[in-house]
């Protein structure tokens, strides 16, 4: 039981997904978690994620600048395997809704959730929008703050 306990201290998982455009190096993305963690065995835990977005650190002009919201899924780990995903949906500064599928493929040695995250639509400029990446996020377990780093690029079409 104290493996699992260790697991579950420093997974902390978050939903993630998030997106930069195209010409942008990067974003970050901040906000809390609260996750309800179900664990089977040491080594098989069925997570139901929820997150709220409250930021992303974003070049100005970013078609994420000034976005916020939910993101909700599952993750099941299994003899060290992970897997599960969801989506997220933000409010953006424009007024418009972006949609977000993230899919979890792993964690990162620092107990980080990595994965990959693609463009769903939305409203508006994002009903047409496409786009792709990955992503690595880690949520400190004690606070449920998370910081996700982003990589990929989305196209406003």
């Amino acid at each position: 039981m104290t493996k699992l306990k260790s697991t579950l201290a420093v997974l902390g998982v978050v939903s993630a997904g998030a997106a930069f455009a195209g010409g942008h190096s990067g974003a970050v993305g901040h906000g809390t978690s609260a996750n309800t963690m179900m664990a089977l065995s040491e080594s098989h835990i069925v997570m139901h994620t929820s997150s709220a977005y409250e930021s992303f650190d974003v070049a100005s002009g970013h078609p994420l600048e000034g976005a916020s919201g939910p993101c909700f899924g599952a993750v099941e780990i299994k003899a060290g395997a992970v897997s599960g995903g969801g989506r997220c949906v933000y409010d953006t500064a424009s007024g418009e809704k972006a949609v977000m599928i993230w899919t979890a493929m792993g964690m990162g040695a620092d107990g980080a959730l990595t994965g990959e995250w693609s463009v769903s639509g939305g409203t508006g400029a994002w009903a047409s929008a496409s786009g792709s990446g990955t992503f690595s996020s880690l949520t400190n377990p004690e606070t449920g703050k998370f910081t996700n780093t982003i990589s990929g690029e989305i196209t406003m079409n």
